[in-house]
């Protein structure tokens, strides 16, 4: 079976195949070799799809985060009418507003010798503590490193102008840097 899947935002395909034809793979490499296929590691796959703002389920994501927290609401149609399990309480949070919001943050620091950002690190907002990342990784597009998070809020509801007017650092190890906060992946400015 061959599904057209991404996991970077790039196009590409998943292959579940039996043991028995993994040759299919070994075809798949010699074949490809002209238009230039090759291996991918985990850390270039996860590159990539912290850089589209790619969330990962269990990373990222758990059974506490809503589709509005994370910037998935278009995934669930509230306003067809049918009913699911949560939509009431999905209704109340988008009449209400968000109080947590998954965030991306692309560091202003020198990659060559300032520490490397990884889960865990809290996040700033002009000056006070509001969250932690959830992934990180080197952008080779931007040259910089990239992290996910979710930003809290206790006081008002986060929207884009919340996100937009704060300052932002990322701790690594103690130290604080500088960071952009967004709520869609950088690759959106240039399409």
């Amino acid at each position: 079976r061959v599904m057209s899947m991404t996991h970077t935002g790039e196009p590409g395909f998943t292959l579940y195949i039996p043991i028995e034809y993994a040759h299919v793979y070994n075809e798949l490499m010699s074949v490809g070799q002209k238009y230039g296929i090759r291996n991918a590691g985990y850390y270039a796959l996860r590159s990539l799809r912290i850089e589209k703002f790619f969330a990962f389920w269990g990373q990222d994501l758990d059974a506490f985060t809503t589709p509005l927290e994370c910037g998935r609401e278009f995934r669930v149609k509230l306003d067809k009418g049918n009913d699911f399990i949560g939509r009431e309480a999905l209704l109340r949070q988008r009449e209400e507003g968000i109080f947590k919001r998954f965030t991306m943050f692309i560091l202003d620091h020198d990659t060559d010798l300032d520490l490397w950002p990884w889960w865990g690190s809290r996040i700033y907002r002009n000056g006070e503590h509001v969250g932690k990342t959830t992934s990180s990784a080197y952008s080779y597009t931007l040259g910089r490193h990239v992290c996910l998070g979710f930003i809290h809020s206790n006081q008002q509801p986060i929207t884009p102008e919340f996100i937009n007017r704060g300052e932002y650092h990322i701790e690594i190890a103690g130290q604080k840097f500088q960071a952009k906060a967004k709520l869609y992946p950088f690759s959106s400015l240039f399409t």
